[in-house]
């Protein structure tokens, strides 16, 4: 397992992000079911046309047919 310390602008630790091998994550799983139950929980499973739609988008960009905008040109736009 691999620690990570997460720290924010001045210094300060503000999380630790845990790696956990997927064979240790199933160990775990099995022994504590409500970790299971919570991942399942949180999952999100996406259709097939929003994938498909994601993945042409990404072909757009790539082959530059689509118009990107700049993050503060975005945010002015939508008013953030």
């Amino acid at each position: 397992m691999n620690l990570q310390y997460i720290a924010d602008k001045s210094g300060h630790t503000t999380a630790v992000q845990l790696q956990i091998p997927i064979e240790d994550w199933a160990r775990l799983k099995q022994k504590y079911k409500e970790f299971e139950e919570e991942e399942n929980a949180i999952s999100v499973d996406i259709p097939d046309w929003q994938i498909n739609l994601g993945r042409q988008e990404l072909e757009n960009i790539a082959k530059g047919n689509t118009e990107l905008l700049d993050w503060n040109e975005a945010k002015k736009q939508f008013k953030f």
